[in-house]
């Protein structure tokens, strides 16, 4: 255990109380140095944490609101130990309060004292321990901030890669306009969007919300960007139109083998499609996103059929098709399950409900969209709020 420094400080030495003191300390082998005032107390002491300096209660009074701010000031800063009178026992609750370390009476006998100093000795290492803490503390919450400040910095980075690499919105072909808008929780987000007008007929098109926040998240979803990318422009080079009319057929099933081969423990749910401008045709398949595609034609909006697993988790398995023809006036809706918490109901047939009649007038593009779901006003989202909406004469 770390003890009290060796020398003892008695403050007004020549005062009887304190000099009777001092007789004692120095029959127990303690060294005294007595001062005339306070300033005089750090001429005399390495380390004023663990310095024991003696006053007398007596020339100590502490009835002032000024007396008593002067004892608590130099209690915090040294040991201090008060020499107590008979008359001056009615303030050692007063003295304690201030935060003195121990008390004594001069005429107590040699064992009592040695207690006494034990206790400082036990209150100096509390100190010590203490100030070891405190700089452990203080060393920890600076490497935090200088880590937290790094992170920001990478966070940053990793936004502005995610920015690149989402599509141009809105984005136009012919009588068709698609657009997007994610709001993150977080500097990075899970949810990812991508679409490509392919060999002037198709429009292929994937929503995805990967599990979890933050970096991993969305390190997930760049890797999902590259994926499909390649199958694209695969399809693309090779002019493959069987292909395309046949799309997003295996698109899931590769991105699921792609996710379990990974190890990442990522999964995410999704969903992709194509739409054939020539002939109106919808071709799309979900995975496990909720809620539901959405179709708007003559001011009703619906949700769409469609079901599946999320990608990443089950080895082996596959994803159903729907296709449909299209109106010549319709707004499809993408939206990812962060939107149900600008929604006040609370059951969530009730948000869908309601989601239904928000969007069934106010899907002409993605502003109006946005304020009918109220996504600018939210500071703060619990969870990344996505949409994506293709129109066609609305």
């Amino acid at each position: 255990m770390s003890k009290a420094s060796g020398l003892i400080v008695l403050l007004n030495g020549n005062d009887p109380v304190v000099e009777s003191l001092s007789h004692s300390l120095q029959s127990l082998g303690r060294e005294t140095a007595a001062v005339e005032n306070y300033q005089a107390i750090g001429n005399l002491c390495s380390d004023p944490l663990i310095q024991p300096v003696v006053i007398s209660a007596e020339n100590t009074p502490v009835e002032t609101d000024s007396q008593k701010e002067q004892l608590q000031v130099i209690a915090a800063k040294y040991l201090v130990i008060v020499a107590l009178s008979k008359a001056s026992l009615k303030n050692v609750a007063k003295y304690f309060r201030l935060g003195i370390a121990d008390v004594v009476f001069p005429e107590a006998g040699e064992e009592k004292i040695k207690d006494t100093l034990q206790r400082i000795d036990q209150r100096a290492e509390s100190r010590l321990q203490k100030r070891l803490y405190r700089t452990e503390l203080e060393k920890t919450n600076l490497e935090l901030q200088e880590s937290l400040r790094l992170l920001k910095q990478d966070q940053m980075a990793g936004l502005e890669v995610q920015k690149s690499l989402m599509p141009e919105s809105p984005l136009k072909f012919g009588d068709y306009e698609i657009s997007h808008s994610i709001t993150p929780s977080l500097y990075l987000s899970g949810d990812f969007v991508g679409y490509n007008f392919v060999l002037g007929r198709y429009l292929l098109f994937y929503f995805a919300d990967v599990s979890g926040h933050g970096a991993s998240s969305a390190f997930v979803t760049v890797l999902l960007r590259f994926m499909i990318g390649r199958v694209i422009r695969r399809h693309q080079l090779e002019k493959d139109y069987d292909a395309l009319g046949q799309a997003p057929e295996g698109l899931v099933e590769h991105i699921n083998n792609q996710l379990l081969a990974t190890g990442l423990g990522k999964h995410l749910t999704l969903v992709a499609g194509s739409l054939d401008t020539k002939s109106s045709k919808l071709r799309y398949v979900v995975g496990a996103q909720q809620p539901s595609p959405i179709l708007v034609t003559e001011g009703r909006a619906e949700f769409l059929p469609g079901k599946g697993k999320p990608a990443g988790i089950f080895e082996d398995a596959s994803w159903v098709v729907q296709e449909m023809s299209l109106p010549e006036s319709f707004a499809f809706i993408l939206l990812s399950d962060g939107v149900f918490d600008l929604i006040p109901d609370k059951e969530l047939a009730d948000k869908e409900q309601t989601l239904l009649s928000y969007l069934a007038t106010s899907s002409d593009n993605i502003d109006k969209l946005k304020e009918a779901l109220s996504v600018d006003k939210i500071e703060d989202p619990e969870d990344d709020i996505s949409v994506l909406l293709l129109t066609r004469g609305m």
